[in-house]
């Protein structure tokens, strides 16, 4: 076999346009997102890395814009240049993202027939080109390609999007970001519900404890109010008891005022009738 059309150099790997670098770099942002919200411990997400099949031929690989490759329990260190998949530990990508470039026979012909030799699970090519409108009947934005149960490496979609992805359990979509488009995840098939970004995960992240904070300072102010209320009807009580014990004790004394007075009246009226006897003794 003539494998030499396949080579692939250090060289001839290098480079690649703003617009498809931010798009790699999205993509893996939040592919190690994902990672970490579902707690795939033993799993290795990276990109632009070459992936070697042939022992025979180490140049016969392919290099994938993003992918996702499980790993024993540690990593070998220091990490290769190269994934060989006949060594101990090197595996094949269970998951693979190729982002078209200007070179699409590379993409389109030759990319799913490596991948499955490789021995990937999932390969997926969007192409952002297809999106714009340019060649649309000879470009599709996004096609997956998947390994089924006699190891059959097919393409199982072709379109707009979104589709699931079996090996990250979760949907593809495309998203159009000012002006350009970006290969995103999402928990959802409406496609709604989007993984972020490690930044916006952190913005997201900010934004919750800014929440919380508020909602803790609201609620000690309203603490507070509670508080403050209470001890003004606590005061409020305290002033009407003490006006009560004042309003008792001058009834109490009013009581016993009229209780002298009365004693006294008797007194006198008593007085009175013993001089008015006296007076008619000395009288009669």
């Amino acid at each position: 076999v003539d494998w030499s059309s396949w080579y692939l150099t250090d060289e001839e790997d290098m480079g690649e346009s703003t617009e498809h670098g931010l798009i790699i770099r999205v993509l893996l942002s939040v592919l190690l997102e994902w990672v970490r919200e579902r707690g795939w411990s033993r799993v290795f997400v990276a990109q632009d890395q070459f992936f070697a099949w042939v022992p025979s031929q180490p140049l016969v690989r392919v290099s994938p814009d993003v992918y996702l490759m499980d790993i024993d329990e540690s990593l070998p260190s220091p990490l290769p240049d190269s994934w060989q998949t006949w060594l101990p530990g090197h595996r094949p990508p269970r998951f693979a993202v190729e982002v078209v470039s200007q070179d699409r026979k590379k993409d389109y012909e030759d990319a799913p027939l490596k991948y499955a030799l490789l021995g990937a699970r999932e390969l997926v090519i969007f192409d952002p080109g297809a999106v714009s409108g340019r060649d649309p009947s000879q470009r599709m934005p996004l096609q997956l390609y998947r390994r089924n149960a006699v190891g059959a490496f097919l393409r199982v979609y072709a379109g707009a999007g979104p589709v699931h992805s079996v090996e990250l359990d979760a949907y593809l979509i495309m998203r159009r970001e000012g002006s350009s488009m970006r290969l995103r995840l999402a928990r959802d098939a409406a496609g709604q519900d989007l993984v972020p970004t490690t930044e916006e995960a952190r913005h997201q992240a900010e934004q919750r404890v800014a929440r919380e904070a508020e909602a803790r300072h609201q609620a000690e102010q309203r603490a507070t109010t509670s508080e403050q209320r209470a001890a003004r009807e606590a005061e409020a009580r305290h002033q009407a008891e003490q006006r009560t014990a004042r309003e008792a004790e001058a009834r109490h004394q009013a009581e016993e005022r009229t209780a002298r007075e009365a004693e006294a009246r008797h007194q006198a009226e008593v007085r009175i009738r013993e001089l008015e006897e006296m007076i008619k003794k000395l009288r009669g």
